[in-house]
């Protein structure tokens, strides 16, 4: 064997070593499961397997880009190493006329697949429906494995649209992303000789993070190994957070059942936490029924224990954050950027970025957003800033079809322009050319556009009026109800939820900045996030705390982690309450957040939260209760460092 392998602890040489037949290694948290799935193709080459023969399967471009860097420096030779939507986009090109293609298909992206479904629609005659939601449905289908027969129990309409829009792709000579696993998997089903020459051609599987497929994944791996079972699949069930795009945690959990020869190793040696960390996660995650039993351990020392603490308010939790983050960095001289803030939902970014903000703190939201940048929270103050300036097109141009009201973008330019040409503002405009006032550039609008932007300068003016009178929440409020926004928004079930709870954590912002100014002018409230966004995208240091949802953290670590929010209905999600296996869902997303943490680990939860409209009384999470008293410490306000 390669002498780097001596540094191979027994489990990780054991799983390196074990090169036939079907293989489960459950790798916990930093056990260093990459080193040993490169290790394992370096051996397998050493032992006479054919680079050429061997496939290693990943969720991301960048691990299987180091996998293949380091075969290549130990053994200068390429192993193919990609991503699922690699694999299929390949066996696609060398398939297509299995499947009606040319092998010169497009891959259509999400911008061309919006307009592909419109049209379909147009075509239907069935305008009204959206095109968003039946991609989101038909992009669940095709990741179960359903094709448009399968949807009849949703209703007639999807599985027209369905068909219609494969047609429509295929009429294209394209696919979109989910056809690159839907498509293989579907072909390895249905055609035995193309099964057979991707069998032979590739006789020894290594598939990483296999906890996270779908079921299309699931069965191209299953398919594909049929034949010879050289099967290594490397994975940790405790870490299975995908449900909501599809993972099925089953598929790991069941492959003792598809392969009842199966060699199961763990390995628990972890290299990156600190022993109360470890321990903490360990008791969390053992609560959960449906999972392979491991406990992880460390040599790098107990360490500090894990800090809780519990804060009267939102505010005071993100100001107990700031000032332990000014801290560790000033006093302990650990960089920004090795620490982190983990939240269960978006919206509760919002009083961080504020009181990060305020302690001078530069942050960045990773794989997301800053709160005063997501749309329905621009959305929103462009209604605002519409009733502060009627001269404000941009904010015209944003709302004036929120919801749709079948204003074109033609018609709103020949509004533009008119009422540059008559030196109005364009509500100003917009008002005159419906009370019929004498205009020498008058915009033909049909009965429906008319009625459309009547109603549009109706909340507008209703915004007006309240001002200086209402209080600046109170106009958000009525934002979202005069505007019908809770209903633009049902036509995104997916996303529904969290732009809801964006929604609440403004009008909260609203409240807390007229309790704080000494004049709560909408005027002052509006420049305030202007320039709150401002500081936020100018700001060019490289030192950075990270702000990210739990899901966002997987495959990350930090010297320092904050989990903030820890209550009931929030983690765990409210959603979850009524559904067992999303429960377990919740409690592995947890224990993910814990296992990130290599130094130190603070878990905060707050007494009162303002949640859905309202100031609510909230409950610890039941997930702090699970962590036993030896591994945590409490702390208090006077820890604070000012």
């Amino acid at each position: 064997m390669t002498p780097s392998f001596s540094a191979l602890n027994e489990p990780q040489r054991e799983a390196v070593e074990t090169l036939n037949g079907p293989l489960l290694v459950l790798a916990g948290a930093g056990s260093g499961k990459t080193r040993v799935v490169t290790a394992r193709i370096v051996n397998l080459i050493e032992h006479d397997i054919s680079p050429s023969s061997i496939l290693g399967l990943t969720f991301t471009n960048k691990a299987a880009g180091e996998m293949k860097e380091r075969v290549a420096e130990m053994l200068n030779c390429h192993v193919l190493v990609c991503t699922f939507h690699s694999l299929g986009a390949r066996i696609l090109r060398e398939s297509a006329t299995y499947v009606g293609l040319t092998r010169g298909f497009t891959i259509y992206d999400e911008q061309d697949v919006e307009k592909l479904m419109k049209m379909c629609l147009e075509e239907l005659g069935d305008t009204e429906l959206d095109a968003k939601r039946y991609l989101q449905l038909i992009s669940k289908a095709k990741n179960a494995m359903q094709g448009p027969e399968d949807l009849y129990d949703e209703c007639d309409d999807a599985v027209k649209v369905y068909r219609a829009y494969q047609n429509k792709l295929k009429s294209c000579n394209a696919v979109d992303f989910d056809d690159l696993l839907y498509l293989p998997a579907t072909l390895f089903m249905t055609n035995l000789q193309v099964l057979e020459y991707y069998q032979n051609r590739w006789s020894h599987l290594l598939i990483d993070e296999f906890q996270d497929t779908n079921n299309a994944q699931y069965m191209i791996v299953k398919n594909l190994a049929a034949q010879h079972r050289n099967i290594c699949v490397v994975g940790d069930p405790d870490q299975s957070i995908y449900s909501w795009r599809g993972a099925d945690v089953g598929n790991i959990l069941g492959f003792e059942k598809d392969y009842p020869d199966a060699k199961v190793i763990s390995l628990e040696q972890n290299y990156r936490s600190k022993t109360n960390i470890l321990n903490g996660a360990n008791a969390l995650i053992k609560i959960n029924p449906r999972r392979y039993e491991k406990a992880l351990w460390s040599d790098l020392g107990p360490g500090e224990k894990i800090k809780l603490y519990t804060a009267d308010t939102e505010r005071m939790e993100a100001e107990f954050v700031s000032t332990r983050i000014r801290y560790h960095h000033e006093q302990g001289g650990i960089p920004l950027k090795n620490m982190a803030v983990f939240y269960r939902t978006n919206a509760q970014s919002r009083v961080l970025e504020d009181r990060l903000l305020m302690h001078y703190l530069p942050y960045v939201i990773v794989g997301g957003i800053s709160f005063y940048q997501r749309r329905e929270i621009k959305d929103i103050l462009a209604f605002l800033r519409l009733a502060q300036s009627g001269m404000d097109y941009v904010a015209f141009q944003r709302t004036i079809n929120i919801p749709k009201r079948g204003i074109g973008e033609a018609t709103i330019e020949k509004l533009r322009m008119a009422a540059a040409l008559e030196l109005l503002p364009i509500l100003d405009y917009c008002e005159s050319l419906l009370a019929k006032k004498s205009l020498q550039n008058v915009v033909k609008l049909s009965k429906k556009q008319e009625e459309a932007i009547s109603s549009f300068v109706g909340i507008i003016k209703t915004l007006k009026e309240m001002k200086g009178v209402s209080s600046i929440r109170e106009m958000v409020s009525a934002v979202i109800e005069n505007s019908g926004y809770m209903g633009h928004l049902d036509l995104e079930l997916e996303t529904k939820q969290e732009r809801k709870e964006n929604l609440n954590a403004l009008m909260a912002k609203a409240y807390e900045w007229e309790i704080s100014s000494t004049e709560p002018t909408l005027e002052g409230f509006l420049e305030e996030l202007s320039l709150k966004s401002s500081l936020d995208e100018a700001d060019g240091s490289k030192e950075k705390v990270s702000l990210m949802t739990v899901h966002n953290s997987k495959g990350l670590e930090f010297d320092v982690v904050f989990l903030v929010g820890m209550e009931e209905d929030l983690f765990p999600h409210a959603n979850s309450r009524d559904d067992e296996y999303a429960q377990e869902e919740e409690l592995r997303l947890c224990y993910v957040g814990m296992t990130r943490a290599k130094e130190l680990l603070y878990l905060c939860d707050v007494r009162q939260r303002f949640l859905w409209g309202v100031t609510r009384q909230q409950r610890p999470s039941r997930f702090l209760r699970s962590i036993p008293s030896e591994y945590v410490q409490r702390e208090r306000p006077s820890y604070l460092y000012r």
